[in-house]
């Protein structure tokens, strides 16, 4: 009777240490799996605009853009270039290109930059200054941020790409975001390969 009780347990007690093992396993799996760094457009201003009523009539139009990028893993980030691209009216005004920098293990690193665009068309320029007299403009905003992650001392030789496009509804009075809709798309990685230059014997 107690040699069948002790075959019956054995195998119950194996399987609990299997599925222990395996639940443990996938949520390491979970924390330590690189996820996409969560960016958001933090602060986005109409600084000056400056209308020409001589012809051609336009306006040259300068903006200030904030973008946040926040890293929700373990791993740190190194990164390598920050992108805004600004679009009004599917005009693209100009893009603001920044080398970043490091952000540590759940950390958040701010990026800034101005835009200038010079001509802005008479029929855009139109709808901006109506816009700045409601005091909400839309903008169209598309970032990418591109980077290497590391761990401790150790870097890995991949290198992520993430995009995020956002529709974005400015207050103009206070300087504030409204709303804005955005859509990440999924974080691309490439295997980082580096050069070295050589030089010719004298």
């Amino acid at each position: 009777m107690a040699k069948a009780l002790i075959y019956f347990v054995l195998p119950r007690q194996c399987c609990l240490k299997w599925t222990v093992a395996l639940v443990v396993c996938l949520a390491l799996a979970f924390l330590l799996w690189p996820g996409d760094p969560d960016v958001t457009i933090e602060s986005l201003n109409v600084k000056h605009v400056k209308v020409h009523p001589i012809p051609p009539i336009g306006a040259d139009v300068r903006l200030s853009v904030t973008v946040k990028v926040r890293n929700r893993d373990i791993y740190w980030m190194e990164l390598m270039e920050v992108d805004v691209g600004i679009r009004y009216r599917g005009k693209k005004l100009g893009h603001v290109e920044s080398e970043g920098g490091h952000v540590r293990s759940w950390g958040v690193s701010p990026v800034d930059g101005e835009i200038e665009y010079v001509g802005l068309p008479a029929s855009d320029a139109t709808h901006l200054l109506e816009d700045l007299a409601k005091r909400r403009v839309h903008f169209h905003t598309t970032t990418e941020v591109t980077g290497q992650l590391g761990l401790f001392f150790f870097s890995f030789p991949n290198i992520f790409k993430a995009t995020l496009s956002c529709q974005v509804l400015v207050n103009t009075k206070n300087h504030s975001i409204i709303s804005q809709h955005c859509l990440h798309k999924a974080m691309s990685v490439r295997s980082f390969q580096p050069t070295m230059a050589l030089s010719a014997p004298d």
